[in-house]
């Protein structure tokens, strides 16, 4: 009897239990199917990022970005994420705000060497004229 009186506890319990997993389980599809806004967690590479690109950043108008993207083309790129500093209207509050979306995956190299130029570029010292 007494196994009787345990075994029908249990199964009285069961749909309680279900309904517990299905709460859960559409827990987790709801939080699966949510969009996350790819534009805000993309990560932003200085040396390649274009003027729309850039405006995404926080407090980064056309005219920072425009700026961002001169400097990049006089000094051949970006060196270190923290050389933003040194553009007009950029301070370290501004780069820190935007820290974690900024990298360098690219360093641009400058592309108006003459074909002499690359050919010495290119001469490997501890090769034997032909």
């Amino acid at each position: 009897m007494f196994k009787k009186a345990i075994f029908t506890l249990l199964l009285s319990a069961l749909p309680f239990a279900a309904n517990t997993a299905l709460a859960a389980e559409n827990q987790v599809a709801a939080f699966s199917s949510t969009t996350v806004n790819i534009g805000e967690q993309t990560s932003i590479d200085l040396n390649t990022a274009p003027v729309e690109q850039l405006m995404t950043l926080k407090g980064i108008g056309k005219k920072k970005a425009q700026a961002i993207i001169t400097y990049r083309e006089k000094h051949h790129g970006f060196q270190r994420i923290e050389e933003l500093e040194q553009v007009k209207g950029i301070g370290p509050k501004l780069l820190s705000s935007n820290l974690a979306r900024l990298s360098i995956n690219n360093i641009v190299q400058p592309t108006n060497f003459s074909a002499e130029t690359q050919m010495q570029l290119n001469r490997n010292p501890y090769m034997t004229p032909e």
